[in-house]
């Protein structure tokens, strides 16, 4: 009832009688028929599942009691999810592009003063964050993090791109159809040099660190169906919700929790990897480069 109203749920199809006559005294809410009641609708259980696994209703989960220091986010995970074989940040309309813009300029003139509203310990490097780290690489920052409860390798931290992508391929393994996306008109910049335009965007809770440094928050993902050498692409939007600081040297991603400062430290081993297949996709003609959201004013050739 508390999601009746909303266009989170995927409305069944009419019921079919298999044999006998339908139980007229039993009436199912969902199915909008007789047969049987709400609180036995099969189909309703699986759709509040669907919507569980993808970070909503989270209110109505029962959670045991934690730590102190310890979020509300270590939900078991379903699986790993290993390999892969421009998002509407300022708005989806030119107009909505537009009044971002106006907005910038007009909060940069009245010079508005930055409020701190959390406490949180200081972000620094220093020589112990080398530990383990080879020296003199210059290798991308690729990490492990849980996406609605599946831990995603081949994640890329990509403070170029201006949006956090999911690709479709991805999606099909949680088994999360793109038809709970929303659809986008704004296409993306930079595979290959072409446009492509998003299947739609997917919320899904997305974590990073471990307890009791663990922060959980809900992540935007554009979803795209295009070859790539990586599963995720983490951009500005996710790294800022995260208030997240990377530092390439240091191969390390830090940021602050309610436990003190989390990090994640990236896997130089699959980096390599991940970039000797973005070789070969450049030599077989479709160089993958950084990724930019464009308006369809803009021209391709910017």
């Amino acid at each position: 009832m508390a999601i009746e109203r909303t266009d989170m749920l995927r409305w069944p199809k009419k019921m079919k009688t298999t044999s006998g006559r339908r139980n007229m005294e039993k009436y199912c809410r969902f199915h909008k028929d007789h047969g049987h009641d709400t609180e036995d609708c099969i189909q309703l259980r699986d759709e509040i599942e669907r919507l569980i696994q993808q970070g909503y209703l989270q209110n109505f989960v029962l959670k045991e009691e934690r730590g102190q220091n310890q979020e509300e986010d270590n939900l078991p995970r379903r699986g790993v999810i290993h390999m892969i074989a421009g998002g509407p940040s300022g708005g989806d309309s030119q107009s909505a592009r537009r009044k971002h813009a106006r907005n910038l300029t007009h909060d940069s003139k009245r010079k508005l003063k930055v409020m701190c509203v959390q406490n949180s310990s200081p972000i620094t490097f220093d020589g112990r964050d080398l530990a383990g780290v080879e020296a003199g690489q210059n290798d991308p920052m690729v990490i492990t993090m849980d996406i609605g409860n599946f831990a995603v390798q081949k994640v890329l931290v990509d403070n170029g791109s201006s949006t956090d992508i999911l690709f479709m391929h991805v999606l099909r393994k949680m088994e999360l159809d793109v038809t709970a996306s929303r659809p986008v008109d704004t296409p993306l910049m930079g595979f290959g040099g072409s446009e492509v335009v998003p299947l739609g965007t997917i919320d899904l809770p997305t974590s990073l660190g471990e307890a009791p440094c663990r922060k959980t928050i809900m992540i935007k993902y554009l979803v795209v169906e295009a070859p790539f050498a990586y599963n995720v692409i983490m951009g500005r939007p996710g790294l800022n919700q995260f208030q997240a600081v990377v530092s390439t040297y240091h191969l390390k991603m830090k940021f602050p929790t309610t436990g003190g400062v989390g990090e994640v430290r990236g896997d130089q081993k699959t980096a390599r990897e991940c970039y000797n297949v973005s070789l070969k996709k450049k030599k077989e003609g479709r160089e993958v480069r950084t990724i930019k959201q464009i308006t369809r004013e803009e021209e391709v050739g910017e």
